[in-house]
């Protein structure tokens, strides 16, 4: 429980603490079951909290010690903690960690009560501390951040009274109280762990060009996060030149998808060619195929190598509905197979979604085989600012509260989730390059290498006409989305498309599916409804008492179409 907020902030006094300040950033670095061997991973996320630091003038006297260990055992964490003796220990919460760290909190505070903990990371949230498991972090942690912690934990190094600090949570009799909002920081403000060559050297390297992600899956844990915070082109080039620095074999792409930031994909664009660090590595990430052109495929075409996964999750519409996920089939399959012009295709599924059952997820999975160059399927996670907050309870999601796996939901039963398991495990035993995982299995479905078409050329996504009409951004399509589904019953947003012949909008009606069609308003062209100059048909089955509706919908999106209607820049697009 929150508990309502603390007394009036006071202002932030200058540095109160001693001079004697040592922190321990401690981290458990999971070991990736990769057989390629490929990946030589670290924990970066306490890297940059390093970072964020070093680079602060007045704190280059707090002696820092990163202890990440591949091991879950909270006594080599505790006998590394000791040896130290920091005066604050921050400690980052994952699926893999918050257990152990729930056991190190507590061997510290037994120890010497006098040292400061703080929690942070995507575990780190109300409703995750709610659980019985963890309700004992309330009288063994000292705060938690919930957001972003670069500046934060600059404040907490500062500072005696953290109640003065936002962006905490503080335990309390009451429950844990909230310290107030976080202002978002801008991110170019912080350097990378490249940037001060802090990362170690010859290990996998990590890339980031914008923060969050512009749809809210409800399975997802990005969860609400606003994608709008891109790192600029001179942050991203001196990233880059870090990562050749320090000799990194591979880079891994943090981002949701390479393609869901317009903004962020220019500037990495233009920080590539300054720079050519990309073109001299392997760089693994995800693509999202709705919303892929071909600028997206030349900037990836010219790395050295590059390898790309697309999280379909199922191909099934409805569940995907359900859970906030965009899905366009048809431009799916019709990417996709461009696509494997220059790559490998890598798809990954969920076993276990909610609202989704047995029956369409072997359909999923067999059309995904059927397509893909590889898949990979995981059991599903009940994950917080995924669906731990943001299900419906008619979902009726059961859940281990230990290791995040679902255990039971809407068209799921335990033994329908293990059946369906031993399913894939088997079929990925039959291909080559299985990995078979307690909770998830990947395997090689066929080897494109010697494909005859990767030698006749590269095709396009986009029509020659198309290529030089304005995207669609896609943080507009998720915002249209939202409005048109909260405000017009039985009405859905599919996608949007902007081609050299009008604006597409595809919808879900009640008597099924519609495309609503945008253009300069001609004399002798017939119309639905104009508006301001533009001219909006549509094509499917409408039903008379149905065109009201579809009215509503043209009111809801016409602010939004008319600058992209009229071919004005990407910037008024964005209404």
């Amino acid at each position: 429980m929150i508990a309502p907020g603390l007394p009036r902030r006071r202002p932030l006094r200058s540095p109160p603490m001693p001079r004697d300040r040592r922190l321990a950033l401690v981290s458990i670095d999971p070991i990736w079951e990769d057989p390629s061997g490929d990946f030589v991973p670290f924990t970066y996320g306490v890297r940059k909290l390093e970072a964020s630091i070093r680079a602060c003038p007045d704190l280059d006297d707090v002696e820092i010690r990163i202890i990440d260990l591949r091991s879950g055992d909270p006594e080599a964490f505790f006998e590394a903690i000791r040896d130290f003796r920091p005066t604050h220990v921050g400690a980052s919460l994952y699926l893999w960690s918050i257990g152990p760290f729930r056991d190190l909190a507590a061997r510290i505070r037994r120890w010497d009560p006098s040292v400061r903990v703080v929690i942070g990371g995507p575990h780190a949230r109300p409703s995750v501390f709610a659980l019985a498991p963890y309700r004992e972090l309330a009288h063994t942690v000292d705060a938690a951040v919930t957001g972003e912690g670069e500046e934060v934990l600059r404040a907490l190094l500062r500072e005696d009274d953290w109640d003065a600090i936002p962006g905490l949570l503080r335990p309390h009799a009451l429950g844990w109280r909230s310290t107030g909002p976080l202002e978002r920081i801008d991110v170019d403000a912080y350097p990378s762990p490249y940037q001060l060559d802090l990362a170690p050297v010859g290990r996998t390297g990590y890339l980031e060009t914008y923060r969050g992600c512009p749809i809210h899956c409800t399975f997802c844990q990005w969860g609400e996060q606003a994608s709008d915070r891109v790192f600029s082109v001179e942050h991203l080039a001196s990233h880059l030149e870090g990562l050749r620095r320090a000799r990194v074999p591979n880079v891994f792409n943090l981002d949701a998808a390479f393609n869901l930031s317009p903004r962020g994909f220019r500037n990495l664009a233009e920080a590539e060619r300054q720079t050519g660090v990309l073109a001299e590595t392997l760089v693994h990430g995800h693509l999202y195929p709705t919303f892929l052109r071909d600028e997206h495929l030349e900037l990836l075409t010219s790395f050295k190598r590059c390898q790309v996964a697309i999280g379909v999750q199922s191909f099934e519409p409805e569940v995907l509905h359900r859970l906030g996920r965009p899905f366009d089939l048809a431009r799916f399959e019709r990417v996709v197979d461009v696509v494997r012009d220059h790559f490998p295709i890598e798809l990954e599924l969920m076993l276990g979604l909610p609202g989704d059952d047995p029956e369409s997820f072997r359909r999923t999975f067999h059309h995904a085989v059927e397509i893909a160059d590889s898949v990979r399927v995981f059991w599903t996670l009940v994950l917080p600012d995924a669906l731990l907050d943001r299900a419906d309870a008619e979902l009726a999601i059961d859940f281990d509260p230990e290791t995040w796996h679902i255990r039971s939901c809407a068209g799921w039963s335990p033994e329908d989730l293990q059946r369906e398991l031993a399913y894939v495990k088997r079929v990925a035993e039959e291909h080559a390059n299985p990995v078979v995982a307690e909770r998830w299995a990947g395997f090689q479905v066929r080897d494109r290498s010697a494909d005859p078409r990767r030698e006749a050329g590269p095709r396009h996504i986009d029509s020659a006409r198309d290529r030089g009409v304005t995207p669609v951004p896609i943080e507009l399509v998720e915002s249209i989305r939202q409005r048109v589904g909260g405000r017009v019953q039985g009405w859905r947003l599919r996608t949007m498309r902007n081609q050299h012949d009008g604006l597409f909008f595809d919808l879900d009606a009640p008597g099924g599916e519609v495309v609503l069609e945008a253009v300069p308003r001609a004399p002798d062209r017939p119309y639905f409804e104009a508006v301001d100059g533009v001219a909006y048909s549509h094509r499917g089955p409408l039903a008379r008492e149905d065109a009201p509706q579809l009215r509503e919908v043209i009111r809801l999106v016409h602010r939004d179409a008319l600058p992209l209607v009229r071919g004005e820049p990407r910037e008024a697009a964005h209404g």
